[in-house]
């Protein structure tokens, strides 16, 4: 078949290429298609927009960004260039970029949300497969020729290979903490061991780009062969952390600067020290080589930079700073030194060693870069500035979203390009190019998402603002302060318009502690709800970090703790007090309604206990001992008054919850891990810490069998026909009800009870998030990143905290199939 502009605009064509050849042949097809095509070329489609060798190109992008999916998830090539195209130049995603420049969405030749709007409609009508459609862009440009580079941890350091096509960068993982990138593809060519623990700093190449030095928090320098990732050099026990290493230009000798005021030489044939250049006063930050490689310049935090002469060891001369510089570096002449100072950077003559007059950039500017003899780069707070060297005029720049714990910046050898660290990740891309907007989201990572599936809203907190995502994928942004700040024991109704979370009154004397009422409609504080404390019970802070806020299911009533071991339940609508429940003065570590609401359970961890409290009368309906640590250990039936506990003493007990009948059974001699009990209460398993599940009828107290797993089964659920388990394997695990057989096993991390009770439930693991329905091990849809967190709300829409794209937030809406029309 020949593929050509109007066949590759084609998504029938397109999902048979990938389907049938694969992902590579998809990418072949581009090449070929656009070696072809005039630069001039356009095909209107018969159904509106009108096609272009530029079309041809941004679709090959979009393919090559989510290749790795692809490959593994030909079916969703759809989903992938939808959620691509939608968000490239519709007019709506302006909203979302911050701009250097005019966006696509301004270009004339705007169309891509178009053509994905007409695959949608084709697809819709012909009927098609489940899939998810992100309802906000994602990371990834389909313009320039940015490249991102993702890591497990944050990014510290960063440094090009002499020849330019590889690229070293360091994280603050704990051992293997060193990779190594292809710049032309962005593929990892290989991690190195690294250090034993991470914040590596010091990062250089030999001239020769054979070998790599690293320093690291752990005392020590280390020379790597890059080739064969073999370990050459390790240099311990250095006076204090290595903060920065050189290599001399004929690559003979590393220099390495640390925060004991040192810098020591090592010759790079025999692994012996030369000699340690001592004369700062205090840490040195950072070391580079004249280029002669006669001289070495080092700075420290004793405000000066100073000049080793290599031959003698003597210091040469020392320039004075009016601050830490933490930055320095020679022109490629080595005519000047520049390097950081309080109000911007400063220049050196070197025949002398004297200061120029003026200064280049701006204050706070960080690591520093000659690009010839005629321009110098540089990182100023939120932006890459390259200025000209002689006039000091900015000749280009580039925003970025400053990382809290810093950046790093390096340039390319031959000048072409930069890599610049954010966070997590490296962002490679081209000097002097218009670059692509920038997400605004990218610089708000998620830190927590507060919330409950198939609720009607979620909160996000982010580093500097916080949102409410609901269940259209609708979302809305609110500062950090009128939430409570940090709190983390919210709880939301099921209706999604109030949210609580405790406080305390600083301002009042004695403080007064509370319950918050937040409106998640206006998004601002509403009432508060509080009460009298109890003479003699302690009302330490450390309760307010205490999981001890709940709604009833119905929304009208709110339970939740001001002082310790004491709960106390109002009715929200007047803001009235209807019980003070008292227990042992031990902090409150869960509080949970029954499904009907009838009933109030409030575990204290530190005493081991459960209570059990009438809702409507307060009265005390049971007292046990359950275990509570690490997780809560019972479990209530939904349509049966049957409550279901476990015991460090390997004991599980049945209550019936009208009558006050119990009965006890001995499942282990230790701690029960977990209990689940079926919704009519006929069937209780527990599982205890020889990694068994044990099943048995609720009603007689007969075992119906063992279910033996290879690690720990920490939490269970049980619905006919299944039982689920979760293992600390991150396996779930489904078993036929009857019998104990096995009947599915998947390789990700999830909630059974999500499994069990939920129209949606997501599996998450180091791979792509998977979507499954109810009682369902087999996924029907996958989405391209992998999830640290991910609850999905009414009508299906997911709210994921991004793993690959670290913290990125995701807000997802689940497609079930279509029916041919």
């Amino acid at each position: 078949m020949t593929f050509d502009l109007q066949t590759l605009t084609e998504l029938s064509t397109l999902e048979h290429l990938v389907s049938t050849q694969g992902v590579e042949a998809l990418l072949a097809a581009f090449d070929t298609a656009l070696v072809q095509t005039p630069a001039d070329a356009r095909v209107p489609k018969a159904e509106g927009p009108t096609v272009s060798a530029r079309t041809l190109r941004l679709l090959r992008r979009a393919v090559e960004l989510d290749a790795d999916f692809l490959r593994e998830h030909p079916e969703a090539l759809f989903q992938s260039l939808y959620n691509r195209l939608r968000w490239y130049d519709a007019p709506d995603a302006a909203a979302h970029y911050d701009t250097q420049g005019p966006g696509p969405w301004e270009n004339p030749d705007a169309h891509l949300h178009r053509l994905a709007a007409l695959w949608r409609q084709q697809r819709e009508a012909a009927g098609g497969a489940a899939w998810v459609e992100s309802l906000r862009p994602l990371s990834g440009s389909l313009d320039g020729g940015d490249l991102s580079l993702s890591h497990d941890e944050r990014v510290e350091a960063v440094a090009f290979s002499p020849c330019g096509k590889k690229l070293a960068t360091t994280s603050s993982s704990d051992e293997k903490n060193i990779h190594l990138w292809d710049v032309a593809t962005g593929k990892c060519l290989r991690v190195l061991e690294g250090h034993d623990i991470g914040e590596i700093l010091g990062l250089a190449w030999s001239p020769d780009g054979r070998k790599l030095a690293s320093g690291s928090r752990s005392h020590d320098a280390r020379v790597w062969d890059v080739e064969t990732g073999e370990l050459l050099y390790d240099f311990p026990k250095q006076e204090g952390r290595v903060t920065s290493v050189a290599f001399s230009p004929d690559g003979k000798v590393l220099a390495v600067g640390n925060l004991g005021w040192r810098v020591h030489l090592f010759d790079m044939e025999s692994g012996e020290k030369i000699r340690t250049l001592k004369g700062h006063q205090q840490s040195v930050l950072c070391v580079a080589f004249h280029p002669s490689g006669r001289q070495l310049a080092s700075a420290a935090s004793d405000d000066t930079v100073r000049i080793w002469d290599m031959t003698t060891g003597a210091q040469v001369a020392s320039i004075a700073t009016n601050a830490t510089p933490r930055s320095i570096a020679f022109s490629p002449d080595g005519e000047r030194l520049a390097y950081s100072v309080l109000e911007g950077v400063a220049i050196a003559e070197t025949r002398h060693w004297t200061p120029v007059e003026g200064l280049w950039g701006r204050m706070g500017c960080g690591d520093i870069a000659w690009l010839g003899t005629t321009h110098l780069a540089m990182l100023a707070p939120r932006e890459v500035l390259v200025l000209d060297a002689h006039t000091r005029d900015t000749v280009w720049s580039r925003t970025y979203y400053p990382s809290t714990a810093g950046n790093a910046l390096a340039f390319s050898p031959d000048r072409k390009h930069f890599a610049l660290t954010e966070s997590t990740r490296v962002l490679v891309s081209e000097i002097h190019a218009q670059p692509p907007p920038t997400l605004k989201s990218q610089g708000q990572p998620v830190k927590d998402l507060l919330g409950a599936p198939e609720a009607a809203c979620l909160i996000v907190k982010q580093s500097t603002q916080n949102s409410v995502v609901d269940a259209r994928g609708q979302v809305r942004e609110f500062s950090d302060s009128s939430m409570g700040g940090g709190q983390k024991s919210w709880s939301m109704n099921r209706d999604g318009t109030l949210a609580a979370f405790p406080i305390v009154n600083f301002h009042e004397e004695p403080r007064r502690r509370a319950i918050q009422l937040f409106d998640l409609v206006s998004l601002t504080p509403a009432k508060e709800l509080t009460a009298k404390p109890l003479e003699g019970r302690d009302t330490a802070s450390r309760m307010l970090q205490e999981n001890v806020v709940a709604f009833s299911p119905d929304g009208a009533l709110l339970a939740g703790t001001v002082e310790l071991g004491v709960v106390r339940l109002w009715s929200i609508p007047e803001g009235r007090l209807l019980h003070t429940l008292k227990g042992p003065a031990n902090p409150v570590t869960t509080l949970e309604f029954t499904p009907d609401g009838a009933l109030l359970l409030t575990g204290l961890a530190e005493a081991s206990h459960l209570l059990v409290h009438d809702v409507k009368t307060g009265a005390l309906v049971h007292n046990t001992k359950v275990a509570l640590k690490p997780t809560p250990t019972y479990a209530v039936a939904t349509a049966a008054p049957r409550l279901a506990v476990g015991r460090s003493s390997g004991e599980l007990a049945l209550f019936e919850l009208p009558t006050g009948t119990s009965r006890f059974i001995q499942v282990s001699n230790e701690t029960v891990v977990a209990v689940a009990i079926s919704s009519d209460g006929t069937r209780v398993a527990a599982s205890d810490m020889d990694s068994c599940v044990h099943v048995y009828d609720a009603t007689t107290g007969d075992e119906l069998y063992q279910v033996p797993h290879p690690e720990l089964p920490y939490t269970l659920a049980i619905e006919a026909p299944f039982l689920v388990t979760m293992s600390e394997d991150h396996h779930v695990r489904f078993f036929d009800l009857a019998t104990g057989a096995p009947r599915a096993d998947v390789e990700a991390s999830t909630d059974p009870q999500d499994v069990i009770r939920r129209r949606y439930w997501e599996g998450l693991g180091d791979g792509p998030v998977a979507f499954h329905r109810r009682m369902d091990p087999t996924p029907f849809a996958h989405f391209q990143d992998a999830m640290e967190a991910c609850y999905i709300l009414r009508d299906g829409i997911a709210v994921g905290q991004g793993r690959t794209q670290k913290d990125f937030l995701y807000v997802l809406r689940i497609h079930e199939a279509t029916s041919k029309a």
